[in-house]
């Protein structure tokens, strides 16, 4: 039996050493494809390698994610899903489902995923920005509001987080606050002309018209610069 045994073990290895390196060479098309921008091909060298290994996490994520750049967002999120279920803990699997999710509409379903990515890594100040402009979605502004805060806190930089919050606080009459929110969006970063846009008019709204002229004019301008 020992004979026996040996050779079917050494067959085996010979098959698996065989399937990693056909798994290695469909790899090496994917990413050739995908950087070629042929988005269909990419993604069947990435079916190629899950029907050689179905628990390959990697090849679901990568397929999800170029599935995404063909706006097949439904195809991505089952992706994203049987990536989850091979591997529970990945807070980027839950994060991508999360986005996909956010495309189609899904607000809730979405922060459903950005809680998990919360749960799994807190100081993902980019998940508490997403969570809180679905919540924005479904007007819940107050938790919208309490979710930047967190980005905010997490990343004090984050312009965005405080654009958004900004935006918010404007919905609630809170124009005081929104104008010291654009106003750190805008000393963070000042190319960016939808800042202005939406500080110009909440200044022109509580009475200063000549500073939200201003604001208005320097909207125009990067509009212009940003077509150049």
């Amino acid at each position: 039996m020992k004979p026996i045994f040996t050779v079917l073990l050494f067959i085996f290895s010979v098959v698996n050493s065989n399937s990693q390196t056909l798994k290695e060479e469909y790899k090496e098309c994917a990413l050739q494809k995908y950087n070629s921008r042929d988005f269909q091909e990419s993604i069947a060298y990435f079916t190629k390698i899950i029907e050689i290994s179905p628990n390959d996490s990697t090849a679901y994520n990568d397929r999800g994610l170029t599935k995404e750049l063909l706006r097949d967002y439904a195809g991505a999120i089952e992706d994203y899903t049987k990536e989850i279920a091979i591997d529970t803990l990945n807070a980027d699997s839950y994060f991508f489902r999360g986005m996909a999710k956010n495309k189609l509409a899904d607000y809730k379903g979405a922060i459903l995923d950005y809680k998990k990515v919360v749960e799994l890594e807190y100081g993902n100040a980019d998940a508490h920005y997403f969570m809180g402009l679905a919540k924005f979605e479904i007007k819940v502004i107050g938790g919208a509001i309490l979710d930047f805060d967190d980005a905010i806190k997490i990343r004090d930089t984050h312009n965005n987080a405080y654009f958004s919050r900004g935006f918010a606080k404007e919905q609630l009459n809170d124009f005081k606050g929104a104008l010291e929110d654009y106003n750190a969006a805008i000393q963070i970063e000042a190319t960016v002309a939808d800042y202005f846009l939406k500080r110009g008019n909440l200044k022109i709204k509580m009475g200063s018209k000549k500073s939200g002229a201003l604001d208005l004019h320097k909207h125009k301008e990067l509009l212009l610069s940003n077509k150049d």
